[in-house]
């Protein structure tokens, strides 16, 4: 009679396999990490690029723009000597500015043209001018440059102006440098670059977000306010984002607002460019790992294989006794145990590997999705760490007015980005050391380390301020209702803090929301007003 009739997997293959497969796992695991970090990586290094590089052509652009207005400001002294400028004279300085402007035009206050040079300007002598931007001129009476238009020959055009005045400084009109967009202009000297190899490219937007520049013509002159760089542009922000537009083409964009002209710069470029790069870099890991990766497994079997043929040999030798009923000598068995020590160690291998891509993992998941503030895990862990500590703080809990209404009226996606607006305002008020996260919902906080509460009062006002004054991607403003509570005078723990953060936060939308409150155990309004005197006697 069998005892066993039929064999089942022989121990030798099932730990080779388990060991097999283990190194397979880290191999890859390996090489997935790699390729995860040197992605990130080149994300970063094109995003630190552009914006270091649209921060240097705002700068330049906004230099050049500079010395144009000052040439056009010094003819406008000199028609100011004679109350005019004969036509030989101004073909003499247009020679000189040529380099800065396609035509200069002197214009009165009737808008008649009394002067123009080249003769293929575009406008004669004696010819009426109309349109808004030609009133506006006549309006402000100031150096000014004007938002990109479109003249009646069908071209688009920026007027770099200087108002005249005679003598006696009564108004007469004004004398404009011409800078035809569509055509070689100084500012292509400086924006336009040669990215053909990497499909990077360079736009600038004026303050209504038109565009001035693009390597596009057909471009110039279009709207571009809805796209996630330029309206942060408008707003004067600078900074880098991962922008996907709406041919849902994503590009790694650097972006840089200059005061002087208040145009924005953008320079972008596409995220395919890092997929060569990277399937090279992926092609190169595994034939690099394939020699090292098949005679680690050659050597893990033939081990493996050592190390549990003792068993292996009890169980064929038990077998043929159970079918031949033969009394032979066991074969003597060596390292009874080894294949599990072996085995272990295999395990613990892996383990730990697996262990440092789940750390890695975590770390990623520190930060809210939508915002990238710091999320609620992040916070109560933040939160808790330093209310052990001795070194006092402060927070900001504050929550958006009426965002429901925002959700309502335009629609979820533009309320993400109205939380988007408002985290990256969170930054730029907050200090290095700070943290800014995202409590839940529409509601966000800041938390401020070694600050006391009237410093903490400032921050939340300047937020606050700060949103009142800027429009948000809702095209309306948004405001923001916040209270403030300090380490340890209003609480030793996290949930006393929470707590009373909220119970100011919800006791400045009762007041009318668009406020800040300072937590006290008895919150009166004559209290407050004095925390918001002292606040400003310090912040003075």
């Amino acid at each position: 009679m069998r005892l066993y009739p039929k064999k089942g997997f022989r121990l030798v293959t099932i730990v080779s396999t388990i060991i097999v497969f283990s190194i397979l796992l880290t191999m890859i695991i390996s090489i997935y990490s790699a390729y995860i970090v040197s992605k990130q990586a080149l994300i970063n290094n094109y995003l630190d690029n552009n914006y270091q590089h649209a921060t240097e052509l705002a700068n330049a652009a906004g230099n050049i723009l500079g010395t144009m207005q000052e040439s056009i400001d010094a003819l406008a002294t000199i028609w100011q000597r004679e109350n005019k400028i004969d036509q030989d004279l101004l073909e003499d300085l247009y020679t000189n500015n040529k380099n800065y402007f396609n035509s200069i035009v002197i214009v009165n206050k009737d808008l008649i043209v009394n002067n123009t040079v080249p003769a293929t300007s575009g406008v004669k002598a004696g010819q009426q001018l109309s349109g808004p931007i030609n009133n506006t001129l006549l309006e402000i009476q100031i150096p000014h440059i004007t938002e990109p238009f479109m003249s009646k020959d069908g071209r688009w055009i920026v007027l770099v102006t200087s108002p005249l005045f005679d003598k006696q400084e009564r108004y007469y009109g004004y004398i404009a440098g011409t800078i035809y967009l569509q055509k070689s202009n100084v500012l292509q000297g400086i924006l336009e670059q040669d990215y053909s190899s990497d499909g990077s490219y360079v736009y600038a937007v004026g303050p209504k977000g038109n565009i001035i520049f693009h390597p596009n013509l057909k471009l110039v002159g279009s709207n571009k306010a809805a796209d996630e760089a330029v309206w942060k542009v408008m707003a004067g922000l600078a900074g880098k984002i991962e922008f996907t537009d709406q041919q849902n083409q994503t590009f790694y964009t650097g972006y840089a607002y200059n005061m002087k002209s208040s145009w924005g710069v953008i320079v972008q470029t596409p995220a395919s460019v890092i997929s060569v790069p990277l399937r090279e870099l992926l092609q190169k890991s595994i034939l690099l790992s394939l020699p090292l990766l098949l005679i680690t497994l050659a050597a893990g079997w033939i081990i493996t294989y050592l190390a549990v043929r003792p068993l292996q040999v009890l169980a064929d030798y038990s077998n043929r006794m159970v079918d031949d009923w033969k009394s032979e000598a066991l074969p003597p068995i060596r390292s009874g145990t080894y294949e599990v020590k072996v085995l272990y160690q295999s395990i613990r291998f892996t383990t730990r590997q697996l262990q440092k891509y789940i750390v890695k993992l975590k770390n990623e998941t520190a930060l809210d999705g939508l915002t990238g503030l710091a999320n609620r895990r992040n916070f109560d862990s933040t939160l808790e760490t330093w209310c052990i500590g001795d070194e006092p703080f402060a927070m900001v809990m504050l929550d958006i007015d009426h965002f429901k209404r925002v959700n309502d009226t335009y629609g979820h996606l533009t309320g993400d980005r109205v939380m988007q607006f408002l985290a990256v305002t969170m930054r730029n008020v907050s200090r290095e050391g700070d943290v800014c996260f995202r409590y839940g919902g529409e509601e966000f906080g800041i938390l401020l380390r070694g600050c006391n509460v009237t410093r903490a009062y400032i921050v939340a006002e300047r937020l606050r301020e700060l949103l009142h004054g800027t429009v948000s991607p809702s095209g309306e403003l948004i405001t923001v209702s916040s209270g403030v509570v300090a380490f340890p005078e209003h609480g030793k723990t996290p949930n006393d803090l929470i707590s009373h953060a909220d119970e100011a936060m919800y006791t400045s939308k009762r007041e009318g929301r668009n406020r800040t409150t300072i937590y006290q155990k008895e919150i009166t309004k004559a209290d407050n007003q004095n925390e918001v005197k002292s606040a400003e006697e310090i912040n003075v």
